[in-house]
């Protein structure tokens, strides 16, 4: 039977190019990944573990009393810390003759499935408490931004705030600021996507926005976020996002 008049079956021309050259072709705009954040984009979900058990993964281990157990240094690298963060408070066995720290198999199926909302909760507050302190210092020098002015705006003690600089895993921060944190990083995100330019982004923040339409009142972006806490924040970060929808140009009269 001939396929030659048959609409279903796509044509084939004798110089056609490779699927993989035709689909390069077809490619008309690439986003660079966003910066500073990559892989650090905790607000985008990027924190979560992959759920998936995969078979092999990690070696069980039954003790002579019948305990499952696995051995924490044959956890995948990727995954280490955030599974020891998660062990926080959990009991871990104790078998003869094993050197190294220890976990139980269910905690790490729990871990591995989320089935455990409260602990899971405690263990993102933690990673995304960590990506904070990585990510904000990279933010704050390029809004041009001293330590005590990030640290004010995240609301948090200036001497802890250099201190969890210097050493991400030990940070810890409250809910409200962990808020105060993803407002502020929708805002960067939202400015980079307006001003390609960081000295642009830097100049709209400091700059007097003589208007007295909401948000800003006759204040700069900075002067906003300064004086009117938390929800100045979610107020700045609301327009921002109306502006990408309407366009740079409004932004920038």
């Amino acid at each position: 039977m001939s396929h030659k008049n048959d609409p279903q079956r796509p044509t084939v021309e004798g110089n056609a190019k490779s699927p993989l050259e035709r689909l390069k072709g077809s490619v008309q705009h690439y986003d660079k990944p966003f910066e500073p954040l990559d892989s650090e984009h905790w607000e985008a979900d990027l924190l979560e573990p992959n759920t998936a058990v995969k078979p092999g993964e990690v070696t069980t281990h039954i003790a002579p009393t019948g305990t499952r157990y696995i051995r924490v240094r044959e956890v995948p690298p990727r995954l280490q810390d955030g599974f020891v963060r998660y062990l926080t408070g959990a009991g871990c066995p104790v078998v003869e003759n094993e050197d190294g720290p220890l976990a139980y198999e269910i905690d790490w199926i729990e871990w591995r499935q989320h089935r455990r909302p409260d602990r899971i909760a405690a263990h993102n507050s933690a990673e995304t408490s960590v990506a904070v302190m990585r990510t904000f210092p990279t933010i704050a020098h390029e809004w041009g931004l001293s330590d005590t002015d990030m640290a004010a705006l995240l609301e948090i003690n200036i001497d802890s705030y250099r201190k969890w600089a210097a050493t991400p895993l030990q940070t810890s921060l409250k809910a409200e600021q962990l808020e105060r944190a993803s407002n502020i990083l929708g805002i960067y995100r939202s400015l980079t996507l307006l001003f390609p330019q960081a000295e642009d982004r830097q100049r709209w923040l400091h700059h007097l926005i003589e208007t007295d339409n909401a948000p800003f009142n006759g204040f700069s972006p900075m002067e906003l976020m300064n004086r009117g806490g938390l929800s100045a924040l979610r107020s700045l970060r609301s327009y921002l996002d109306g502006q990408r929808q309407g366009g740079e140009e409004s932004i920038i009269q």
